[in-house]
């Protein structure tokens, strides 16, 4: 039987990060019970639905089965048609959380797909593929199968929730890409190198309610691997890809839900290697909750958490769900940046109803906390509406009409507050004019600042150290550009003008000159065009540095 699994195009390109893991995980599994398959990603691919389907043959297959989200939704229809219209033979099934969340009106509106498998897929798709190997006739007792029967939809019963995660083969799949993956790696700052870096999953679910969280339409129940198992997948990836993993991402939807267990984990992963590092994602009140393990899990290799924080509002916070204060998140944020633990923030800057007032109070935490070095994709954010969430439900229902069924709405198109409308239109045209650019520059220019030459040439105060330390001033200057660009837009608007242009906004008083932000951005070009050369070094070295300490800005 010619089984292949899809990840379809979101419809645009993005850094790709690693493979689709909850494909794997399905992949690996049909494997280690006698079934082969294969792989392919396409999540960032910019090329049209119908080429991707010729060029690599997705046609040709007996069963195909796409992981499909919100983004990806309308692509993978496109596929499923072409595929179909090439191969009408070929089974299509969909899984994933759009799937889930609306897999009766994807049977009744879309014959181009003939089953979804709901929540999680190991076992179901199993009991999928034997039955199809056999006939079609068996489909009403594959579990978590939704199908066509006739003119009518099946919805079968569901299994429980898998308990024993150990039971699970590690998720080693392969993947047809038409854009090659790049290594996975992290960019340690306290040790100035590069490690090759691994993902691992150790848990599934959340037993939060978060109002706008996708993972909640594949269930709730949460459920964890042991640590011994943690451990034995670290090292089956680094023997299998003869590569020494040396920072893992636990890419859990909430790694520290249970902070002994999570504790437990990081304890075998430094007795078996303690050069390992690691990074997780959370919610704040768990921060605070277990600060006692946070603190052991900084010495044992801790380096970054990624903090739930969403928004600093609590009229936001409520319709998120999210259970907590804004002091909550002030109190977590305050303590990790007080014990040196890297933080990546999970926010969402706007949503639909959000005033002039949220997003002062956003800027007011951006300034306590993360002025310095705040990571700018942040300001650029806003809520997604996804199917099968209560937030979609609550906007719905404010709005008085149900959103297109398979999209995700616009929320510029929803904001209720026209301020916000200027907001998000000066928003993006300073994106375009100037992020880029700036964050370019400030790649290239952190990058020379901590070359040996150049600190030598600073500390002894010898050759070119003034042009150094006029650009150093320069890089502070561009890493402040756009939250100070932001306040000034968030001033404006809560005095009630309604500013037009950038130029009304302010492009006037950044840096040590008090000068055109366009000026500071050419003087850093300019100087580090010379600073190459005045300081000897030979042609691509500063690309070949940037690989390496560069990497926290790319």
């Amino acid at each position: 039987m010619r089984i292949a699994f899809l990840n379809p195009s979101v419809g645009f390109s993005d850094r790709r990060k690693s493979i689709p893991i909850g494909l794997a995980y399905i992949m690996a599994f049909l494997e280690s019970r006698g079934y082969r398959s294969t792989g392919f990603d396409f999540g960032d691919s910019t090329t049209g639905a119908s080429d991707l389907v010729e060029q690599y043959r997705l046609w040709d297959h007996d069963l195909l089965g796409m992981s499909v989200y919100n983004e990806s939704f309308p692509i993978a229809l496109d596929m499923a048609r072409e595929v179909k219209r090439r191969n009408p033979g070929c089974f299509v099934v969909m899984g994933g959380p759009q799937a889930t969340a609306t897999h009766g009106r994807i049977l009744r509106d879309h014959p181009e797909v003939d089953a979804v498998v709901r929540r999680e897929g190991e076992h179901p798709t199993l009991d999928l593929v034997r039955c199809l190997e056999s006939g079609p006739d068996g489909l009403g007792a594959v579990p978590n199968l939704t199908w066509r029967e006739g003119a009518g939809v099946r919805v079968n019963a569901e299994l429980p929730a898998l308990d024993d995660l150990d039971s699970l083969p590690f998720p080693a799949a392969d993947f047809v890409t038409d854009r090659a993956y790049a290594r996975l790696h992290f960019y340690d700052a306290l040790r100035d190198e590069l490690r090759p870096a691994l993902t691992i999953n150790t848990s599934r679910s959340c037993p939060y309610n978060c109002s706008f969280c996708g993972v909640l339409t594949i269930g709730r129940r949460y459920r964890s691997r042991s640590p011994g198992n943690v451990v034995e997948e670290l090292e089956f990836f680094r023997e299998r890809d003869d590569v020494d993993y040396r920072h893992v991402y636990f890419s859990d939807a909430n790694f520290f839900v249970q902070a002994g267990r999570a504790l437990e984990i990081v304890r075998a992963l430094h007795a078996a290697d303690d050069r390992v590092t690691f990074s997780f994602g959370t919610r704040v009140n768990q921060i605070l909750k277990a600060q006692h393990a946070i603190m052991e899990m900084r010495a044992l290799g801790l380096r970054f958490i990624e903090v739930g924080v969403e928004s600093a509002s609590p009229a936001v916070l409520r319709r998120l769900a999210k259970g907590v204060g804004p002091e909550v998140n002030d109190a977590a944020v305050a303590f990790l940046n007080r014990i040196g633990v890297e933080i990546a923030l999970d926010f969402i800057m706007v949503d639909p109803a959000s005033t002039v007032e949220d997003l002062r109070l956003n800027m007011d935490f951006i300034e306590r906390h993360f002025l310095d070095h705040y990571p700018h994709e942040h300001f650029y954010t806003s809520l997604a509406l996804y199917e099968g969430t209560p937030i979609r439900e609550y906007y719905e229902e404010r709005l008085g009409r149900p959103f297109a069924a398979g999209t995700l709405p616009d929320t510029a198109e929803l904001f209720e507050h026209a301020e916000l409308r200027v907001w998000w239109n000066l928003l993006w045209s300073f994106g375009s004019r100037y992020q880029g650019r700036i964050d370019a520059l400030l790649a290239k220019t952190e990058t020379l600042l901590k070359h040996p030459v150049a600190v030598k040439c600073l500390t002894e105060r010898q050759g070119p150290w003034e042009d150094l330390s006029r650009l150093q001033l320069d890089s502070v200057t561009l890493r402040h550009a756009p939250p100070m660009f932001f306040r000034r837009l968030v001033d404006r608007l809560a005095s009630g003008a309604l500013p037009a242009t950038l130029e009304e906004v302010g492009l006037r008083g950044f840096g040590r000159r008090g000068t055109d932000l366009d000026d500071v951005i050419a003087a850093a070009a300019a100087a580090l065009g010379r600073l190459g050369d005045r300081l000897g070094l030979p042609p691509g070295e500063l690309d070949r540095a940037l690989q390496v300490s560069g990497a926290a800005y790319q």
